[in-house]
């Protein structure tokens, strides 16, 4: 029975790419690697086939490629994963605060309340009522928890309070402290190309 060849062209790898827009001869390098062609074909078409840190090497050298090059060249794109995130910082930083005056104990405070004061805030800058603080939020009522996560944020010293009279009803203003804008900043790390 005769064999049949696919008529599908392979893909290339990113490394086999490298080799191609480099028009190098794979048979020259193999001989001069010492690694079998066989396994210099896997590694340019096949992607469960991984390139090893010696290969790159001695591949790079046969090419008259620096080895850095080319492994920043195949591999640069490559970044670290942010440990953890903006707002998971800032959530930690509030849970940390509050935590170290003993409020998260005292109001029974949840992740729901701290994440709503690490929403608020930021927020009330330049200070804002119960209704504009409840509409940010996405509330449609003042709940004890609200109220609650309010008064840790008080007790913490991130958010000063205003009462004034209105027509008979008291309006509540609410302000972000500058310990309060500090506990929600984040520093921008930065990262220095060479």
């Amino acid at each position: 029975m005769p064999n049949k060849k696919s008529n599908t062209p392979k893909t290339l790898t990113p490394f086999g790419k490298y080799l191609a827009d480099r028009s190098v001869n794979k048979s020259d390098v193999c001989r001069k690697v010492g690694i079998s062609l066989t396994r210099l074909n896997r590694l340019c078409y096949d992607e469960k086939s991984f390139l090893r840190a010696y290969e790159l090497q001695l591949i790079a050298k046969a090419i008259n490629v620096g080895p850095c090059k080319m492994q920043n060249d195949l591999f640069g794109h490559l970044g670290l994963k942010e440990e953890i995130s903006p707002s998971e910082k800032i959530i930690a930083n509030i849970t940390n605060g509050l935590t170290e005056n003993k409020l998260v104990d005292k109001h029974n405070l949840t992740l729901q309340e701290i994440k709503r004061i690490a929403a608020i805030l930021p927020f009330i800058d330049a200070g804002k009522t119960d209704d504009e603080i409840l509409k940010h939020v996405g509330l449609q009522r003042k709940s004890p928890k609200f109220q609650v996560a309010l008064k840790a944020a008080i007790e913490a010293g991130w958010l000063t309070l205003h009462q004034r009279h209105k027509e008979g009803n008291v309006v509540n203003t609410y302000t972000t402290t500058a310990q309060g804008k500090e506990i929600v900043s984040v520093e921008e790390e930065t990262t220095n190309d060479d």
